[in-house]
């Protein structure tokens, strides 16, 4: 009868499956270019869509973002296994509430644990790697995001970061999930060091034993960068968040660097008291050679929490390479050698180096340049890291985020 009538029945529109977009996401915490949310908005849809049986690992130093703290309670609501790894550093309000609802025992598969200082070291350190991890949520399975962000605040209102989120690479995934499986334990283990392909990709795992520079993966991706004076060179650009003299080295070789014949670009934050963090050794080794250098701070007091080295040259020997290493790890001994810190590197991926090398530009813009041929001499007076102007209470070595 609805056919004779010439009815057609059209089946209800079939909802659209949430899938992961696989790539690099940036914010801002000024607006311009990127939400300030970006990439808490990126984990909590993520969040939101983990069904039923599926398991969430996280893994960060600081928590204190409530939309996050209510989007891992909705999951585990809905049947979710919640797994977190925090650092000691901070109880908030929203570790407490999170702590209540999943516990801290591994026996119904949620928890909140926290190790005594890293979950491999005995002295001071800090669980400090960025992960966030998901068996599955909407059509995708084995999510990873590798970031520099924070659920915190600051992360949001402060500071620049990053996630590079991969789906269904089951390498890297199941690598992240047996690192937060070895840090459970909270048993000392500070030659933890290794690596895992899953080609293009590369992922390193910290804390790393060893005494000299030759030990420091950073001073050996460093030390692979060729230079020329007379033909095609290289170009090296960095970002951190904090830098000690007991990694001068590492600004040695950038200086090496550039004196070999390569163009070097650093941006790092620096202020005055307890926003020191770029020691006065460091800056005055950039400036032995001019090193292009850009500080945030003078910016409403923001700061980069990027740590990106990109490589745009010849690397290894190699000519035409466009490498991004992203890490969680800061320019510090102890987040070296003592802490849990992991480093992503993405070789010649045009897409993925195309949008580290905008953002950071796109800092660099919004930075004060303290150190360079075009350095104003205007801008001297926002360098504090300045041997006259440095604060005699510099953070100490072991101390990674005084901000958060």
């Amino acid at each position: 009868m609805i056919l004779a009538l010439g009815l057609v029945i059209v089946p209800p529109a079939q909802a659209k499956v949430y899938m992961p977009a696989a790539g690099a996401t940036f914010n801002d915490p000024t607006g311009v270019y990127a939400s300030p949310t970006a990439l808490m908005d990126q984990i909590i849809e993520a969040t939101n869509n983990v069904p039923s049986g599926s398991i969430i690992r996280f893994v960060a130093y600081s928590f204190d973002y409530q939309p996050m703290a209510n989007a891992l309670l909705a999951a585990k609501k809905r049947g979710a296994q919640v797994r977190l790894l925090i650092d000691s550093h901070a109880e908030t309000t929203q570790i407490k509430q999170l702590r209540s609802a999943l516990g801290t025992g591994t026996s119904d598969g949620s928890y909140l644990r926290t190790c005594k200082y890293s979950c491999m070291a005995n002295t001071s350190s800090f669980i400090h790697s960025k992960l966030y991890l998901f068996s599955r949520t909407g059509g995708a399975t084995r999510v990873s995001m590798n970031s520099s962000a924070n659920p915190a605040e600051t992360g949001v209102s402060k500071s620049w970061n990053n996630t590079y989120t991969t789906v269904g690479d089951k390498a890297i995934y199941d690598a992240n999930v047996d690192n937060f499986n070895d840090m459970l334990p909270d048993k000392t283990n500070t030659d933890y060091y290794h690596t895992v392909e899953s080609p293009p990709l590369k992922e390193y795992f910290f804390p790393r034993a060893g005494s000299t520079k030759k030990s420091d993966t950073i001073y050996n991706i460093l030390n692979d960068v060729g230079c020329s004076k007379t033909g095609p060179t290289s170009t090296v650009r960095l970002t951190t968040y904090f830098w000690t003299s007991a990694r001068i080295y590492l600004a040695e070789k950038l200086s090496a660097l550039k004196t070999a014949g390569c163009k070097v670009e650093v941006i790092y934050p620096d202020g005055p008291g307890s926003q020191d963090t770029i020691y006065s050794q460091v800056t005055d080794e950039l400036r032995s050679t001019a090193i292009d250098t850009w500080n945030t701070r003078p910016n409403n007091g923001l700061y980069v929490h990027n740590k990106v080295i990109l490589i745009d040259g010849t690397y290894q020997g190699v000519g035409g390479q466009k490498l991004v290493y992203a890490t969680s790890q800061n320019l510090t001994l102890t987040s070296l050698r003592e802490s849990n810190e992991v480093m992503l590197r993405i070789p010649n991926d045009p897409r993925a180096y195309t949008a580290y090398f905008n953002n950071f530009q796109q800092i660099k813009s919004q930075s004060v340049q303290i150190i360079g041929s075009a350095a104003a001499k205007t801008t001297a007076g926002v360098n504090s890291t300045s041997s006259e102007k440095r604060s005699s209470k510099a953070p100490k070595d072991n101390s990674p985020d005084p901000d958060e």
